[in-house]
C-alpha cells in the first residue's frame, strides 16, 4: 500500500492537478474569509466554511477523475490487479494520496482562526469543530469521486459524473422539499444528503453520529470500488454490494437511535444544545408521557431546534419527538391550539393539556430604535420548552388577574409571553361586573390606571387583601384626582409625592434626561435577579413611607433615588433644575408592604411608581433589567413548584475590530500570494519534469 500511496502522491505533486486543487480551495475560502471575517468583522469561521462547501463539488472531480479512469484507459489496471498487493491496499493507497493533497490546504486553514484572535474574541472550539466537519465532508466527497472514477475509462466522463452525483447528494434534502416528497422517499432523500451532518459541526456541535456517517460513506465508497475491480462477477459481486449498503444503513440507523447526549458534544460558546439543571430536574420527575411535535415541512426543520428536541428525548423515556409537516397534516396543530403557528413551532402535548411554543418566542429579536431594525439577540429554546413541559404536567396553575376599566395600559406581547413562560395564567378582571376578586387569584395587577377606581372596587380589593391577597400596582401619572387609589396606598403606609421625580445626581439618570431614572436597587428577594444590573424608570412619582404607618405593616424599599433627587411640582416649567416649591428627595420608586393578618396569613402590596417599568423600549435600554425584576417579583408572589426561570441564551455577536491595513495585508497574502505560490511551485515542478 505504501508504494501505491507514494506513487499516487508523487503523481499529484509532480503535475499541476494537485496544486490547482489546493490553490483553488485556498483562494475561494480565503476570499470568503476576508470578506466575512476581516472586512465584515464576523468572528465565526464556521460560517465561512458553510459558504464555500460548494467549491468541493467543483474541484473534487478534478482531483479524482484520473485516479481509476486513467488506469483503465491505459490498461494499467490489469497490472495493478496482478501485483502482489490486495485490491483493498491499492484502493486505499490511491484514496489516502488524494486525502493528503486535501489535508494540506486544510492544515493551512487551521491557522485562519488564530489570525482572527488578534482582532477580538473568537471561539476556537467552534472554529475547529467546523474545520473537522469540513474535512470529513471533503473526505467523503473524495471517496465518492474515487468510486465513480472506477466506472469509466474517460476522465471527462468521470469528472462530470462525479460533479453530478455530488451535486445531487448535496441537494437531496432540498429536492425532497421541492417535490413535496413524504414517507419513505423523503427519508431516503434526507439520508442521502451528505451536506446535512455538516450543519451540526458548523453550529458548534461535535457530532459523533456525523463522524460515523462520513466514515461509513468513505468505507462504503472504497468497498464498492474494490467490488467494481474484482474479477468475480454476477451474483457474488451483487450480493456483496447489497451487503455493504445494508450494513452502512444499519450502522447509521442504530447510531441515530442512541441518546444524543452520549454522541453529541456542545462546543458552542452559547451552549445552545445543552440543557441545565432545572430542565434535568423537571424531566426527571415526569410520570406521564410527553410528545414534542415540531411543526415543520420535511427538509425545512430548524437544525438547532431539532437538535435541542432530540436532547430532550434523550433525557427521559417519557419524552417522544415527532415532526409534523403542516402541508401533509394541515389540521394537526388546530387540535391543540387556536394560534396560527409559524414554521418550526413546537407543540408540547401531555395527557391533560397542551401548550404551543411559537418559533418567534424561541428566537428573540432586539430592536434598534435608532435605525428601527431588528437583530437576533437570544435563543430561548430550553426556557420555552421546559416551561411548556412543566405547564402540561402541572396539576394546577396559578392565576394572576389584570384589572381593567380604568384606562389601564396594556401588557405587551413580550411581557405577557414572559409571564406565561413562568407558568402563570393571565386573566382580565373587571370589578364592575364581578362581585369579588375570584378565589383562584394568586395576585392582581393594576397596570398604569389613569382613571380612579370606584369606592366599591376599592372595597373589593381591600377584602381580597384582608384574605391574604397580593396586589401589584404600577402607577401611571395623571392630572386627574384618584382619591380611592391614593386611599388604598395610604392604608398600606405609602404616600405619593406631588409631581414627577427628577435626579440631580448624574450617576442616577441618563445623560441629558434627568427624568429617566437609574435608581439604587436595594437588597431583597424581589430584586435578587437584578442585583448586578440596571433598572430604568421614566416619569416616575416619588413614594415615601408614611410616618404614622401602623404596627401590622412592614415597609420594604426596592428601588430608591439619590439624596439629590427632587419632585418637580410645576410640570409646565421649562427649567429642569430644582426650584422653589419642588419637593426634596430621596424617594422610593419601588416598595413592598406586607400586612400581617394573622399567624398564617399575610397580605402584600407591591408598588412601582411608573408604568414604564414594563415599557419595551425602556426595558431594552437596560438590556431587559426591568422585565427581569418584574418577573422575579411575580415568581416570588406565586411561589409554586412549576415556575421555570431559564435565561435565554445570547446569540448576539461581538464583532471583530480589524483595521483596513490589516484586512488588506491578510487579504493579499491569503487570496493572492498563497494560491499563487502553490501554482508557481507546481508549474516549476511540472515544467522541470517535462524537460527531463
Amino acid at each position: 500500500m505504501c508504494a501505491i500511496y507514494k506513487k499516487e502522491l508523487r503523481a499529484y505533486l509532480t503535475s499541476m492537478t494537485g496544486y490547482i486543487f489546493m490553490a483553488v480551495l485556498l483562494a475561494v475560502t480565503s476570499l470568503y474569509y476576508v470578506a466575512n471575517c476581516l472586512v465584515g468583522g464576523y468572528p465565526a469561521f464556521g460560517a465561512v466554511l458553510s459558504s464555500v462547501y460548494f467549491v468541493l463539488l467543483i474541484i473534487v472531480p478534478v482531483l479524482t477523475m484520473r485516479s481509476m479512469a486513467e488506469e483503465k484507459r491505459q490498461k494499467t489496471d490489469q497490472l495493478l490487479m496482478t501485483a502482489p498487493v490486495s485490491l483493498w491496499k491499492i484502493v486505499l493507497g490511491k484514496y489516502l494520496a488524494m486525502v493528503t493533497i486535501f489535508l494540506i490546504p486544510m492544515a493551512i486553514l487551521c491557522l485562519y482562526p488564530l489570525i482572527l484572535l488578534q482582532f477580538g474574541s473568537v471561539s476556537l472550539p467552534m472554529a475547529y469543530t467546523a474545520i473537522l466537519g469540513y474535512t470529513l465532508f471533503g473526505a467523503a466527497c473524495l471517496g465518492i469521486g474515487l468510486f465513480l472514477s472506477a466506472l469509466t475509462e474517460s476522465q471527462v466522463i468521470a469528472a462530470v459524473l462525479t460533479f453530478g452525483v455530488l451535486f445531487f447528494l448535496n441537494m437531496a434534502s432540498g429536492i425532497a422539499n421541492v417535490i413535496g416528497a413524504s414517507g419513505v422517499l423523503a427519508s431516503v432523500l434526507n439520508a442521502l444528503c451528505i451536506y446535512q451532518p455538516f450543519i451540526n459541526f458548523v453550529q458548534g456541535m461535535f457530532d459523533l453520529t456525523g463522524v460515523l456517517y462520513y466514515v461509513t460513506v468513505i468505507i462504503l465508497s472504497l468497498f464498492l470500488t474494490v467490488q467494481l475491480m474484482q474479477k468475480k462477477h454476477g451474483t457474488y459481486r451483487a450480493s456483496m454490494v447489497v451487503f455493504g449498503c445494508v450494513a452502512a444503513v444499519l450502522v447509521n440507523l442504530i447510531a441515530g437511535k442512541l441518546p444524543s447526549q452520549y454522541l453529541k458534544y456542545d462546543a458552542s460558546d452559547q451552549k445552545l444544545f445543552t440543557t441545565g439543571d432545572q430542565t434535568a430536574e423537571i424531566v426527571k420527575g415526569l410520570d406521564e408521557d410527553i410528545t414534542l411535535y415540531l411543526i415543520a415541512q420535511q427538509g425545512s426543520e430548524d437544525a438547532t431546534l431539532q437538535e435541542l428536541l432530540d436532547r430532550y428525548a434523550g433525557l427521559s423515556s417519557h419524552i417522544k419527538v415527532e415532526t409534523k409537516d403542516p402541508v401533509l397534516y394541515p389540521n394537526f396543530a388546530s387540535r391543540y391550539t387556536s394560534e396560527n403557528l409559524s414554521e418550526n413551532s413546537v407543540l408540547v402535548v401531555g395527557q391533560n393539556r397542551s401548550k404551543a411554543v411559537d418559533y418567534y418566542d424561541i428566537y428573540q429579536y432586539s430592536m434598534d430604535y435608532s435605525t428601527y431594525s431588528s437583530s437576533l439577540s437570544s435563543f430561548d429554546g430550553e426556557g420555552q420548552i421546559t416551561s411548556a413541559i412543566a405547564y402540561v404536567t402541572a396539576e394546577d396553575m396559578p392565576v394572576v388577574y389584570t384589572l381593567t376599566g380604568h384606562d389601564e395600559a396594556e401588557l405587551s406581547t413580550t411581557v405577557t409571553s414572559s409571564i406565561e413562560k413562568e407558568n402563570i395564567e393571565l386573566k382580565s378582571l373587571s370589578l364592575l361586573t364581578e362581585e369579588a376578586v375570584p378565589e383562584d387569584a394568586k395576585a392582581v395587577i393594576i397596570y398604569g390606571a389613569i382613571s380612579d377606581i370606584s369606592a366599591d372596587e376599592k372595597n373589593k380589593l381591600e377584602t381580597y387583601l384582608e384574605q391574604g391577597g397580593q396586589l401589584v400596582m404600577l402607577t401611571g401619572y395623571t392630572d386627574k384626582e384618584t382619591p380611592n387609589l391614593d386611599s388604598l396606598l395610604s392604608d398600606y403606609g405609602i404616600a405619593l409625592a406631588e409631581g414627577l421625580v427628577l435626579e440631580g445626581d448624574s450617576q442616577h439618570h441618563l445623560p441629558n434626561y434627568p427624568y429617566y431614572l437609574l435608581p439604587t436597587i436595594q437588597s431583597s428577594t424581589y430584586t435578587s435577579d437584578v442585583s448586578s444590573r440596571n433598572v430604568l424608570l421614566a416619569f416616575a412619582q416619588g413614594m415615601t413611607e408614611s410616618p404614622d404607618i401602623s404596627d401590622d405593616l412592614t415597609y420594604e424599599s426596592l428601588l430608591t433615588t439619590s439624596a439629590l433627587s427632587y419632585s418637580k411640582t410645576n410640570l409646565e416649567s421649562e427649567n429642569l433644575d430644582q426650584e422653589e416649591g419642588d419637593i426634596a428627595g430621596p424617594f422610593d420608586l419601588g416598595a413592598v408592604v406586607t400586612k400581617t393578618i394573622d399567624e398564617d396569613t399575610e397580605a402584600k402590596l407591591i408598588v412601582f411608581s411608573s408604568e414604564t417599568l414594563l415599557d419595551e423600549q425602556v426595558d431594552n435600554m437596560v438590556s431587559g433589567g426591568n422585565s427581569t425584576m418584574f418577573l422575579n417579583v411575580m415568581s416570588q408572589l406565586v411561589d409554586h413548584e412549576n415556575t421555570v426561570s431559564i435565561e435565554p441564551k445570547s446569540m448576539s455577536t461581538e464583532y471583530l475590530t480589524v483595521s483596513a491595513g490589516s484586512a488588506i495585508f491578510w487579504g493579499i497574502l491569503t487570496i493572492i500570494l498563497l494560491p499563487l505560490f502553490l501554482l508557481i511551485t507546481g508549474g516549476v515542478i511540472w515544467f522541470g519534469r517535462r524537460k527531463r
